[in-house]
């Protein structure tokens, strides 16, 4: 779904496909965020910025109840870094601990690890703080303790750095949304106090309709959180205040049987690719587990605690088994039923690609310059997984086989990264040497599919060995793992030089990316 066309009832409807019982929550939420991804979408399409309003939230409620999930679920929906800090570890300058300024350090990290679309500005990142209810209890006396001063300025937007020296970072926090998240444990007490002498839970002619004590919370006020400590400067700074509701034994049972995040569902995603097994629920044995979360303090996580110990023992020995899935019930107790069939392993896609360039592919491959890329460690290191990004999720190769995520594990990609790195490294140290070779992609594409680290066969360059420490870090695999990454690192080179020249970009090959 393009970020751009989403309305705030678009983005609120993906988001209740995984958050149950929180309608109020996302909806105010998805206003929020679109406003935001306004904002920077204004300044994508004019170079202007438009830094208020600024729609900071405050969010009130009990843990587990899927604030953050949301928020997360959101901003990946939105294509924008998201951070989440715990702001009950954050310190006053000069008080050890976490400072507020290592928040600029996170987001940083946050946005240069989403690098796959060139919108995904840091200036306009989502900085989830929370706990924050944590940062209003008195840990000490003295009141340079609390980080809230240093908070009120970030929010609000200045100009933050953190780091000393070459390894300094700073950033203007004008256009960082900013999210805060807490408990309030105790707020209730304080609500019903100002209602008084109107009485909770009963329908009374002051009130008209009682208020159940669970909803409480919904009738908070900018005063009932004075009261409560939250400073009077940062709810300036949080227009936008909504509350989580407390879930129901529906919300529970919704969640197991219907939520895109749904332990059930979780665990059945991963025991289908890994091991072609099938994990599902009845709808009596996902009442009967509402019930059982109904009265923890966990909330939605207390789901998946639940389906873990019921499944623990069938989880150990599923490799001994040979049915194709396990089905949760209950009949006066929990059942596990087998499901008798043949599995089916749906990653064993894997097909033999010769490592072979025809006429027109080598001559256009040859166009591909190679030269943009510095000739130190990182560089070649990051430039390798650049490489790979375009095809791990579709158009790994030419045949109905998905991405490079749907054909081979998470480790195996990675080794093919550090032996592209590897190769990359190999064919810079021959043309230092005078081989004659030209730092193109043919070139790289070659030292590829030469490029050996098996016992016995050494490497074009044996002397130049200890140099390549990419070459070191692979020759440790078996013979046979390392054709494996041989040809996946030769086959995502391949088409990402075709590519590039597809595209035009062959004398700075890395300008598309950038």
């Amino acid at each position: 779904m393009n970020s751009k066309f989403l309305t705030p009832a678009a983005l609120e409807a993906e988001l209740k496909k995984k958050i149950r019982g929180q309608d109020g929550y996302l909806h105010d939420l998805a206003t929020c965020l679109w406003l935001h991804s306004q904002r920077r979408e204004h300044f994508l399409r004019t170079g202007q910025r438009i830094s208020k309003p600024k729609y900071n939230m405050l969010v009130v409620g009990k843990s587990g109840m899927g604030k953050t999930s949301a928020i997360q679920a959101a901003a990946e929906l939105l294509d924008t870094p998201v951070v989440i800090e715990d702001a009950s570890e954050l310190r006053g300058a000069g008080w050890k601990g976490r400072q507020v300024s290592e928040i600029i350090r996170d987001v940083k990290e946050a946005a240069t690890q989403k690098t796959k679309k060139t919108d995904s500005l840091e200036e306009y990142a989502i900085v989830v703080l929370d706990e924050i209810d944590k940062v209003f209890c008195q840990h000490t006396t003295d009141s340079s303790f609390s980080p809230v001063s240093n908070l009120l300025k970030l929010i609000e937007g200045t100009e933050s750095s953190y780091g000393e020296g070459a390894n300094r970072v700073q950033m203007r926090t004008d256009d960082i949304l900013f999210i805060c998240v807490g408990a309030f444990d105790g707020l209730e007490k304080i609500i019903e106090k100002r209602m008084k002498p109107k009485i909770i839970g009963f329908s009374t002619a002051e009130m008209g309709s009682e208020i159940p004590e669970q909803d409480l919370l919904k009738e908070v006020t900018v005063q009932d959180l004075v009261s409560y400590g939250v400073s009077e400067q940062l709810l300036g700074r949080l227009p936008l205040i909504t509350v989580m509701n407390e879930l129901t034994r529906n919300d529970y049972e919704e969640i197991l049987l219907q939520s895109e995040i749904s332990p059930i569902k979780q665990l059945n995603t991963l025991l289908q690719q890994e091991q072609g097994v099938s994990v599902s629920i009845s709808e009596k044995a996902a009442s009967e587990l509402a019930v059982r979360v109904m009265d923890s303090k966990l909330g939605a996580r207390a789901l998946q605690r639940e389906v873990v110990t019921l499944l623990k023992d069938t989880l150990y020995g599923i490799s001994d088994t040979q049915c194709k899935g396990y089905h949760l019930d209950y009949e006066d107790c929990f059942v596990i039923r087998e499901i008798p069939g043949v599995r089916t392993v749906p990653y064993d896609k894997k097909k033999n690609i010769g490592l072979h360039l025809s006429p027109e592919e080598r001559e256009q491959c040859h166009m591909v310059s190679l030269d943009s890329i510095r000739e130190d460690g990182d560089s070649i290191r990051v430039y390798a997984e650049r490489i790979f990004e375009p095809f791990e999720t579709k158009d790994y190769a030419e045949y109905p086989a998905g991405g490079l995520a749907d054909v081979y594990d998470y480790m195996t990609i990675k080794q093919a990264q550090l032996f592209t790195a590897a190769a990359i490294t190999q064919l810079f140290l021959e043309v230092k040497h005078g081989s004659g070779k030209t730092k193109n992609m043919a070139a790289l594409l070659n030292t590829i599919s030469l490029l050996s680290v098996v016992p016995g066969q050494s490497s074009l360059h044996p002397l130049e060995k200890p140099k390549n420490d990419f070459l070191a870090r692979v020759e440790d695999c078996p013979e046979e793992k390392l054709k494996e990454i041989r040809e996946i690192a030769w086959t995502v080179v391949r088409k990402y030089a075709l590519l590039l020249y597809k595209l035009d970009f062959t004398v700075a090959d890395d300008e598309y990316w950038d």
